[in-house]
């Protein structure tokens, strides 16, 4: 009782509000109706078009477009950690995939110990781990891990794209890979070549399949 009532406080206090236009909204987390409509936009990527060999399937929950875009810069490059809340309500307001139930483990893909210093945490570990948990899914943050400082993908071609991320990945617990499904997950997906370097990794360690899930994709 003591934890509805400071609920309806802080709802009082800080109402909760749509983290695009700054509507009201129902619940925390939560965007409103509008904004919603402009970016939800569920759909798997098609891996022939993009020539990605080693992905079993790769779904994005919206656009990256109109105010996801802003959030997920500002979560990535201006601390906004405060975000994460909105996007896992993205997460938990779309159509889940089947293969969901196949899935032993969950990885995050990782980010460079130097650039996570700097960062100070990994945003698709903020994203995803609570929801993992709820969909009682295994998180498995360590199953990958990210060896070579890379350039950021967005600053370059796709042919250096390629380049710049080849060999940046190793497995830890190549045992632990061996004969599973691993999902995958990370904020956008844009050209693929970084989820697919991941799963040729994982493929090459033993992995049985491996899928990809992210919040936005950028891909035509």
């Amino acid at each position: 009782m003591i934890t509805n009532y400071w609920s309806t406080f802080v709802d009082i206090i800080y109402p909760p509000k749509c983290p695009s236009c700054k509507a009201l909204v129902q619940e925390h987390g939560a965007w409103c109706q509008q904004c919603l409509a402009n970016i939800l936009s569920v759909r798997d990527i098609n891996l022939i078009e993009h020539r990605l060999k080693y992905l079993t399937a790769c779904r994005a929950v919206c656009e990256y477009t109109g105010g996801l875009k802003r959030i997920i810069h500002d979560m990535k490059f201006r601390q906004q950690k405060k975000y994460a809340i909105h996007l896992k309500w993205l997460l938990a307001s779309c159509k889940l995939p089947k293969y969901l139930s196949q899935i032993d483990y969950v990885v995050p893909v990782p980010l460079h110990s130097d650039r996570l210093k700097e960062r100070g945490y990994n945003q698709t570990e903020l994203i995803f781990k609570e929801w993992s948990k709820e969909q009682n899914l295994c998180w498995m943050p360590d199953l990958l891990m990210r060896k070579k400082h890379t350039i950021p993908q967005w600053e370059l071609t796709l042919t250096d794209r390629k380049q710049n991320i080849k060999g940046a990945f190793i497995t830890t617990r190549p045992d632990r890979v061996n004969n599973q499904n691993i999902l995958l997950v990370d904020d956008i997906v844009t050209t693929g070549i970084t989820l697919d370097e991941c799963a040729k990794v994982l493929k090459k360690a033993g992995a049985k399949s491996v899928y990809a899930l992210t919040i936005a994709s950028g891909a035509r």
